[in-house]
This record gives C-alpha cells, structure tokens and sequence, in this order.
C-alpha cells in the first residue's frame, strides 16, 4: 500500500508581497481584516496573526469569503484596486452575495465609509475581480461605464461658480468691515467648501476647483484671525491653504498663505518666522505676479526687523522696481498698489533706526491713504502708527502722541494697530515717564483692551 504524498508546501509571494507593501504586521492586517468584515456585516472571527502566516508561508487558502475579504482590506491599505487572484487566491465570486450579503452604501453621516463599502460590493459582484478579456470578447457596456464615471456629479453649476463672486466680495469689502463681522460669512462658505469637496459625489476637475476655493477661503480667515488676534489659528489656516492649493494645483494660492503668515510672525515678534513665511512663499509665487510683489516688499521690511540694513535695501531696491509700474491705490484685500510698499517702507525705516526716513515715508503713506477713494483704515492707521513712532525717535512726544490717536479713531481697530499702540507706549513712558501728556496716553492704551 502506498502513503499518500504530502502537499508540497509552497510559500503566497503574492501575498506576501501586498502584505509587505501596506506597511502592517499580521496582527494589524488581522485587525484591518476585522475592520472589513464589519464594514460588510459579515459574521465570524477575522483571522489569527498566526493563520495570516500560515497563508504566506505554506500557500493555504482561506475558505470564502475571506478571499474576497483580504482582497479588499489589502486594496485599501494599498491604495489600489486588485482581486483576490493578485493575493494568489481563489476568487469566491457572486455566490458570496447570498452567503455574505453586503449592506447598501451609507448615507452620508452614518457609521462607515460608504465609498470602501461601493468598493467592496464592486469587488464581491465580481466586477473587479473579472479576468483581463480578450478584445473580441469584452463588452462596448464597460468602457461606456468609465466615461458615466468619470462625468458623475451631484453637484449644479452654481455650486462652484459662486464661490468666485463670495471669494471676490469677501477681498473687496475686506477693509470695511471688522473681523467679527467678517469671520461668520467666510467661515460658512469655507465649511460649504468642505461639504461639497468631502460629502458629495463630483468630478475630478470639480474636486481640483473646489480644493482651489476652499484654499482662497482659508487664507482669507487666516487674515481674519490675525486681525482678531487669534494666531493659534493663523497657522493651521494657512497650513489648510497650502494642503488645498496643492490639490487644487495652485501653487500659487500657498505664497498667499505665506504673505498672512509673514505679516503675523512680525507682529508676534518672532521675525525669523517671518523670513522664513516669506521666503517659502517667494518659492512658488508665479513671477512678477501680485503674491510676488507684496512678498518681496514683507522681505524688505522683514530683514529691516532683524537689523540687517544691507538686505533690507536688496530687497526694497526690488520692491521699488515693483513700484514704479503699481497703480498708486489697490482694492481689496489682495491689493497690489504702491502705498503699501511706501508703508512698509515707513515701518523698515522706524525697524532700523532711520527716524528721518521713517516720517517722510510715513507722511507720503498717509496722504497716500487719505485721498484715495478706496477705503483702507487699517493700512492709514498703520501708517499713522509709523507716523508716531517716528517722532518719537526724534525726541517729539507731542506729535508722537497726536499722531497715535488719530490713527487709533477709526472704527476698524484690529490686533495690529493695538500692538503697534503698545509698542509706542512702552517707547514713551520709557524716555519720558514723568511728563503727564505719556501718562493719559498710556491710560487710553489700556482702555484699548
């Protein structure tokens, strides 16, 4: 009588090639499988880190549905589509639909991802699990079904091209209305952004627009939070800005986030981040473009910051070449115009010691502002602040003082004007602590609060 031979044993490099690939141990695929089979509502026990090994190493084959099962946790760790036949295993085919049915999708804000469960009904079905066919036996139906795909949308035109015009009146009115005001209104569109990008069914190129707006938002609440003082959340906004403006394909919308960034750094007093927001935002500007020129003008005034007079004056010399071709007043908040530059020129000058340079600046800035018919206080009142902190230098604590309060009588007073106010303050009671005129104007700084 014979003995009948053993199976030879031969080692799933298939699977143990995906296993590898996903990045998990046994016992996490085990967990991962788990994961799975609740997702599909199928009952048992997920397999064993040990009996995971058995697979790689001695070539056993799961009974149905587990074929199916690992196909799908695999696919999802791996970012891929691929059938239990790439795992070296027995594809278990429909009939685990009736052994094993799978639960409708999941409306949005029910428990479970509804596109890993359309995943995993595609595969259960067999439609990603067919063989490769040869031409003359595929079906026209297939390839028909990719381009339904590929052009399926929940979405109506107006849903993303409004965003445009929001984006527009939230830059144009910026500097007319308080940030209190203004946080609600983007805040909502922003969250829009996100519903419509995450919750709802839309094409490629509809995913690439609404990740380009949902970005545009963000830098604009990056802007809003600093004038409110909330700097906590500055970061994280323009972090947001840039993870969007890359998958939305504009790089160019991260210089923007990078401007706020660099604006915030220096009025936290820490201008190394602000070297640093601007010089990574300069990076991906487009050339010559708007986002460009204001951050060549934040490099100028950020190297006057740090007390580095020759850097300062290489980039305010390309700062000035912008100049000379802007229009002498901008609107909005993404504004480009020449007194922005003259202002900045204004602060450099106070940064660096040059009082002088600083007035002239300063006053040029301010008639600038004053007869423009577009409206800027915060930029006038900035200026104004130059104005006083000049002759301060000069030993005019007179003027200093009537300078800093009609800067701070407008009705927009953000962060920005308040640290500047703080920052003269010191200056004053600090050169001239007995004179009685410092002392009331330190008095209404506090009140500022």
């Amino acid at each position: 009588m014979t003995t009948p031979r053993a199976r030879r044993k031969v080692p799933n490099e298939e699977l143990a090639y995906w296993v590898k690939r996903s990045g998990k141990s046994y016992r996490e695929l085990s967990k991962a499988i788990g994961a799975t089979m609740k997702d599909l509502a199928v009952r048992g026990e997920p397999p064993a880190r040990t009996r995971i090994g058995h697979w790689i190493r001695e070539g056993e084959r799961p009974d149905a549905p587990m074929p199916d099962i690992v196909a799908i946790t695999l696919s999802d760790l791996c970012h891929t589509t691929l059938s239990p036949a790439d795992r070296n295993f027995t594809p278990c085919g429909p009939k685990c639909l009736r052994t094993h049915p799978a639960p409708h999708p999941a409306a949005p804000g029910e428990e479970g991802d509804p596109t890993k469960r359309r995943t995993a009904l595609t595969l259960l079905t067999g439609a990603a699990i067919a063989p490769i066919l040869p031409p003359d036996a595929a079906h026209a139906s297939t390839f028909k079904t990719y381009a339904t795909n590929a052009t399926a949308t929940d979405l109506e035109p107006d849903d993303i091209d409004s965003f445009e015009g929001d984006i527009a009146e939230l830059a144009t009115t910026y500097s007319a209305r308080p940030p209190a005001e203004l946080w609600p209104k983007a805040f909502r569109h922003r969250r829009r952004a996100d519903t419509l990008l995450h919750h709802r069914r839309h094409t490629l190129k509809e995913g690439v627009d609404l990740a380009r707006h949902a970005a545009m938002l963000s830098v604009v609440l990056a802007w809003v939070a600093h004038d409110a003082g909330r700097r906590d959340l500055v970061k994280e906004l323009c972090d947001d800005a840039w993870a969007h403006a890359e998958q939305g394909d504009a790089p160019g919308i991260g210089a923007w986030a990078e401007d706020v960034r660099c604006t915030d750094a220096l009025y936290s007093g820490n201008p190394l981040d602000a070297l640093a927001a601007a010089t990574r935002g300069l990076q991906v500007a487009p050339r010559d473009g708007d986002a460009a020129i204001r951050l060549t003008a934040q490099l100028a005034r950020t190297h006057a910051r740090l007390g580095n007079g020759e850097k300062f004056a290489e980039a305010a010399a390309q700062a000035h070449r912008y100049r000379d071709r802007l229009p002498e007043h901008g609107t909005g908040l993404f504004a480009v115009d020449a007194a922005r530059i003259t202002s900045y020129e204004a602060t450099s000058h106070c940064c660096l010691g040059q009082a002088e340079l600083a007035r002239e600046a300063a006053t040029e800035a301010i008639a600038c502002y004053r007869t423009s018919p577009l409206k800027a206080p915060t930029r006038l009142a900035i200026a104004g602040l130059d104005l006083a902190q000049a002759h301060a230098a000069l030993g005019q604590p007179d003027a200093a003082i009537e300078a800093a309060r009609q800067a701070l009588t407008g009705d927009r007073l953000v962060s920005s004007m308040r640290g500047r106010a703080r920052q003269l303050d010191r200056h004053l009671r600090r050169r001239y602590p007995t004179l009685p005129e410092v002392a009331a104007f330190s008095q209404e700084v506090r009140e500022l609060a």
